[in-house]
C-alpha cells in the first residue's frame, strides 16, 4: 500500500483526541509520498489506536502515567525514532512538543516541526518556566506551525520566535465528520424536552480557560431577559466537572443546565441549538466555532485569541469582551429575543468556512512545508 512513499514521518500528541484532528490526519496525509506514524505520550486511547492501526498508520505508546515517568517515555521514543527511520518528527501540544523534541535530538531526527496548539496562555498565566520551555521547542525546530495569525504574532513579538520559522496553519475541518441529521437534532431536542425551549450548548474541555463559569454566572440573568424557559447543554470532559456543578448549583441555576461528558454526536447538538456559545478567557483558534457556522448555527463567543479570525462580529455571531458576564448575558438575551437576526446569522459563514478551513487544504499546507524542511536540510 506504501511501496512508493518516501518520506516518514511521526506525528506526536498527548494521549486521546476529542476533536478527531488526528484520525484527520491519517486520512488526509498523502499517501504516495508520506508513510505515517502516530505516538503518544500518555496511554493511548484504545478506539484512537484501532482507527490508527486500520488506516495503515503503526503507533507506538509511550504509556507515561506521570511526569516521572517522562524520562523513561523520551528514551523510549528516541529508540523509536532511530529504529524506524523517522524523516520528519512533528509534535503536537506543550508536553508532548518538549518530551518529543528533546528525543529527536537524541535520536539526530534531522527535521523537527511542532504545531502550537495554544497561544498566550503560559504567558498570560505567568508561567515563567512554561514559556522558557515554549522558546527551547521552538528552537530545537526547523519550524513551527501557528493555528492563527494571533498565536503568530505572540510568538514571535512576546517569544522572540525567529519569524522565518513560524508559518500560519489554521486548523481545518473534514466536513464529512460535521455532518448533520435533522432527524437526530430534533430527537436531541426531545432527548431533553426542550421542543418549546430555547437551548444553548457549550463543547468545551472543562477546564477554566475555557471560560465557563462566567456563562454560569450569567445564565441568572439571561432567563430574566428572555421569554421561555432556556436549557445549557454542557458537553466535555475535564477535572473542574465537579466544581462547576457546585457553581451551577450557587447561582440557582440547576434545573437550567445539564452536563453531558463526552458526546460523539456534537455536530447534532450544535445543530439542535439555538445559539453555541465559547466565552474562552483563552483561545488559540476555537475550531467548534467553525464547525457551527458551517452547520449554520449562530455562536457567541469572546473576543481573545483566534477568535476573531474565525467569527465576523455582527455577521455570523457576537463577540464579547473575556470574563465579561454581563455582556455574555447581554449577546445571548439579545439574539434569543431576535429570531430574524439568528435565522440572517445562521447562514452567513458557511461560505466562509468552506473557502478557509477545509480539512484537506490544511494537510496540504502542512505537506509543503515538509517539502521546505527536508529540501532545507
Amino acid at each position: 500500500m506504501f511501496e512508493s512513499a518516501t518520506t516518514r514521518i511521526l506525528h506526536f500528541a498527548q494521549d486521546d483526541d476529542t476533536s478527531g484532528f488526528f484520525p484527520q490526519l491519517a486520512k488526509w496525509h498523502d499517501r504516495d509520498r508520506y508513510l505515517m506514524y502516530f505516538g503518544t505520550l500518555k496511554p493511548m486511547a484504545p478506539w484512537l489506536r484501532d482507527y490508527m492501526l486500520s488506516n495503515g498508520v503503526q503507533c507506538l505508546s509511550c504509556g507515561c502515567k506521570s511526569r516521572y515517568e517522562y524520562p523513561a517515555g523520551m528514551l523510549k521514543l528516541a529508540a523509536f525514532l532511530h529504529r524506524e527511520r523517522i524523516d520528519i518528527l512533528h509534535t503536537h501540544l506543550f508536553e508532548p512538543s518538549v518530551i518529543g523534541l528533546f528525543a529527536g535530538v537524541l535520536a539526530r531526527t534531522d527535521r523537527r516541526v511542532m504545531t502550537r496548539h495554544y497561544s498566550d496562555y503560559h504567558t498570560r498565566i505567568h508561567k515563567t518556566w512554561h514559556v522558557r520551555l515554549d522558546q527551547l521547542c521552538t528552537r530545537m525546530c526547523d519550524a513551527v506551525i501557528a493555528v492563527s495569525e494571533h498565536t503568530a504574532t505572540h510568538m514571535i513579538g512576546e517569544e522572540s520566535a525567529p519569524a522565518h520559522k513560524v508559518r500560519v496553519v489554521m486548523n481545518g475541518i473534514d466536513f464529512e465528520r460535521v455532518k448533520v441529521s435533522r432527524s437526530n437534532a430534533a430527537a436531541i431536542r426531545r432527548e431533553f424536552a426542550a421542543e418549546d425551549a430555547y437551548l444553548l450548548t457549550i463543547i468545551a474541555r472543562l477546564h477554566p480557560e475555557k471560560g465557563h463559569s462566567y456563562l454560569f454566572r450569567a445564565l441568572p440573568e439571561i432567563r430574566r431577559r428572555i421569554d421561555r424557559k432556556l436549557l445549557l447543554l454542557v458537553a466535555g470532559t475535564g477535572p473542574f466537572e465537579a466544581a462547576y456543578k457546585r457553581e451551577v448549583e450557587s447561582v440557582g441555576s440547576s434545573d437550567m443546565v445539564r452536563f453531558l461528558g463526552y458526546r460523539h454526536d456534537a455536530a447534532d447538538l450544535i445543530a439542535a441549538s439555538d445559539l453555541l456559545v465559547l466565552p474562552s478567557v483563552a483561545e488559540a483558534f476555537g475550531l467548534v466555532l467553525a464547525e457551527a457556522l458551517y452547520i449554520g448555527t449562530p455562536v457567541v463567543a469572546t473576543r481573545v485569541g483566534g477568535i476573531p479570525e474565525i467569527i465576523d462580529d455582527g455577521s455570523d455571531g457576537l463577540l464579547v469582551p473575556a470574563q465579561d458576564s454581563g455582556a455574555i448575558a447581554q449577546a445571548i438575551a439579545s439574539l434569543l429575543n431576535n429570531s430574524l437576526l439568528r435565522i440572517k446569522m445562521a447562514g452567513a459563514g458557511k461560505d466562509k468556512v468552506v473557502g478557509r478551513f477545509e480539512f484537506g487544504q490544511m494537510m496540504r499546507s502542512y505537506e509543503a512545508l515538509y517539502e521546505q524542511v527536508t529540501a532545507n536540510a
